[in-house]
Order: structure tokens, then C-alpha cells, then sequence
């Protein structure tokens, strides 16, 4: 990526409202949103490796630990970002539209992966590390907060919703995902 679009997706993660618009005005955005993705979904599969690094190593094989397995960590987390973009961006055009939104899913599609990023906070809870730590759990909470934070700027600049609207929104979409994961999940 360009510094110029590295400079505003790093605002835009920092709730600039105006470089979301910008983003989504660039020639560059499909792109750079694809790159956006591609990077978070190393990242998600860096943060696994290094969360099941004792896994990895108990592996007698060096082809195993060294390559096979890792590639396969890398995979999934290109995998899960892919799905989360996808299942984020359908979220949020939802809740946007129930609003009364222009229904540009396009749009928001293309912004998602910079909602993404924050989402790498949450990886090591998800990848089983550390789910009795503080530390852990409040990197997970911080994770959610800045993606909905995130989410509901993306949801403001493709809508053209105030930031009240928006921010509804976007807290309509996070509830109706926390249903269906309180659903889904067992208990016990």
C-alpha cells in the first residue's frame, strides 16, 4: 500500500470521519481494502501461531512445525477474515438499511477490513490463549468496542446517517451478532 492510503486507513482506525469518505472516494480502494484485508488475515494467523506455539512445537516432524502447520494457521486466518468481512458487512448494511439507509452494501464492503484491524485484539481469546487471563479478556473487550466504534463511522460515511443514527446502527448489528453467538455457543 501507499503511504498516502496507509496514512488515512490508519486515521480511519483512529475514527477520523473524514477519511472514510476519503477512502471510499480514492481510485485506489478496492485495492487497498483487498490489501487491507490480505494484512489482517496474516495477522489473525501470526497471532494463532504464536497462541498455539507449544501445539505447533509438539509436532515430531520439522516439516511439520517449521511449515506444514503454520501454513495452515495462515490459511484459516485468511479464511476467518474473509468470513468476518463478509458477515460484518452484511450486518451492518442491515442494520443501516432497518434505519432507512441507501443500502450501500457495495460501500460498506469495501470499508470493512479497516474494522477489521481492531478485531486482531480479540484473536488470542479466540485462539483459546489465555481465557482466564485479564489481560486477555480486556484485549478482547477493547477489540469489540473499537470495532464497533469503527463500524458505526463506516456505517455514518455510506449511509450519510447523523452520528447518533449511525451509532445505533452499528449497535443494532453488534446485538443481533451477540443473539446468535449467545445462541450458538454451548453452555457449560
Amino acid at each position: 500500500m501507499k503511504k498516502g492510503v496507509l496514512k488515512m486507513v490508519g486515521k480511519m482506525i483512529a475514527l477520523d470521519e473524514p477519511s472514510f469518505r476519503s477512502f471510499l472516494d480514492s481510485p485506489k480502494t478496492e485495492g487497498a481494502s483487498n490489501l487491507l484485508l490480505l494484512a489482517t488475515g496474516v495477522g489473525y494467523g501470526a497471532i494463532s501461531i504464536a497462541s498455539n506455539a507449544s501445539y505447533i512445537l509438539s509436532f515430531d516432524s520439522t516439516l511439520l512445525k517449521v511449515f506444514i502447520i503454520p501454513l495452515v494457521f495462515l490459511f484459516f486466518g485468511l479464511l476467518m477474515a474473509f468470513v468476518t468481512k463478509i458477515g460484518l458487512a452484511l450486518l451492518l448494511w442491515a442494520g443501516a438499511k432497518g434505519l432507512g439507509g441507501t443500502g450501500q452494501l457495495r460501500a460498506i464492503n469495501l470499508a470493512v477490513p479497516a474494522a477489521l484491524i481492531p478485531g486482531l485484539l480479540a484473536v488470542p481469546y479466540l485462539a483459546g490463549a489465555g481465557k482466564e487471563n485479564g489481560f486477555v479478556l480486556l484485549l478482547l473487550l477493547g477489540g469489540v468496542v473499537w470495532m464497533y466504534l469503527v463500524s458505526a463511522r463506516i456505517i455514518q460515511a455510506t449511509q450519510n446517517f447523523t452520528t447518533k443514527k449511525s451509532y445505533f446502527a452499528a449497535f443494532l448489528s453488534f446485538l443481533f451478532l451477540a443473539s446468535v453467538y449467545y445462541l450458538i455457543t454451548p453452555t457449560g
